[in-house]
């Protein structure tokens, strides 16, 4: 984008600020929710205004700018998805899930492994589309809607949808979407839609064609369910966004337009971006992905596969060699653990 010259020169007034933010949310560098955000900061005179401004008026880069305008915006979001999550930490939700997997005698089913993003490395993902306003947003194994709730705070969606088949998981996202509309409704922008919608359900039998920005974190998913899945996505109009993790889509109907390595926390992982085709097989002229600098987490374009992990710190709660059952409950409270069971036994 190309910023105003005629801005007047910044003094720690507000109102200048407040114009800035709706300019670049008029050319597309912000979106309405992260304008929100942004006046978050302005209304408690937040520091890194200051040196934000400095770089304006010192004729920073364009790009450079509006890079630390949205790492400013990415940071209140992310003050708010924890506040969101504090009563469903990682460990919680493992152990959520653990148990239903364990009653059901599901643990040979290494595709419900659980699994949870990051929030730095999706929210660059996402930025990276920089998907239109409006639209619907699918996370297919949602968890206890992490994804959702990144998605829904740094975007304009009309709607983000997650679909979760184990019944413990889809409660306490259920749980969370009540928190994030109590904790959210304040903060985004009152305008625009704040809507999470979940569902327990597999992704195999829900109809998500209407999505226009699709994600999976696919790490653990065996071959069959990979394959139905990706069969599933060709249902999907022309110029949609498939995201997935480790594994491709391997779909003639999809292009790849970006496949980069990031260092995860459970170690290096292939991130995808497919875009859906024309119906006539020929490649949709999608907008080029937004540049962002890398960052630490980026690891390098290699093609490898990552394997998954094997550590107890990882997003991933369990694997062949390490009890992760075990690992989990010396980190969680009883009574939080607890709790939480009783509220999505409640929801039932």
């Amino acid at each position: 984008m190309t910023l105003p010259a005629s801005l007047p020169e910044f003094e720690g007034d507000p109102a200048q600020l407040y114009l800035l933010a709706a300019l670049l949310t008029r050319d597309g560098a912000i979106t309405r929710h992260g304008r929100a955000l942004l006046k978050e900061c302005i209304l408690r005179r937040d520091p890194r205004l200051t040196a934000i401004m400095k770089g304006f008026h010192d004729s920073e880069a364009d790009e450079a700018f509006v890079e630390r305008v949205n790492a400013l915006v990415e940071s209140e979001a992310l003050a708010l998805h924890a506040d969101v999550f504090d009563e469903c930490p990682l460990e919680v939700a493992k152990a959520l899930s653990k148990r239903e997997r364990n009653a059901k005698q599901l643990d040979g089913e290494k595709s419900l492994i659980y699994g949870e993003v990051e929030f730095g490395y999706f929210a660059r993902v996402l930025r990276k589309i920089a998907p239109r306003n409006g639209g619907v947003f699918y996370d297919l194994g949602s968890g206890s809607g992490r994804a959702l709730v990144i998605a829904r705070l740094l975007h304009d969606f009309d709607v983000c949808k997650g679909i979760e088949v184990l019944e413990n998981l889809n409660g306490a996202a259920q749980i969370i979407c009540k928190r994030f509309e109590v904790l959210a409704s304040d903060v985004l922008d009152a305008r625009t839609s704040k809507k999470i919608e979940v569902q327990c359900n597999s992704m195999l039998d829900v109809d998500w064609s209407d999505g226009d920005v699709v994600f999976a974190n696919s790490t653990c998913f065996e071959d069959d369910l990979m394959g139905s899945m990706a069969r599933q996505a060709e249902r999907l109009k022309p110029g949609t966004y498939f995201i997935t993790f480790t594994k491709g889509l391997g779909s003639d109907a999809f292009d790849v337009i970006e496949r980069k390595r990031y260092k995860m926390s459970w170690g290096p992982a292939t991130v995808f971006i497919h875009v859906r085709k024309n119906l006539d097989g020929s490649s949709f002229e999608a907008p080029p992905l937004t540049n962002i600098p890398d960052d630490a987490s980026y690891q390098s374009d290699d093609d490898e596969v990552g394997s998954p992990p094997s550590s107890p710190g990882s997003p991933y709660d369990d694997d062949e060699d390490v009890d992760f059952e075990t690992a989990s409950h010396d980190t969680v409270d009883d009574d939080e653990f607890e709790g939480l069971e009783d509220l999505v036994a409640a929801r039932r």
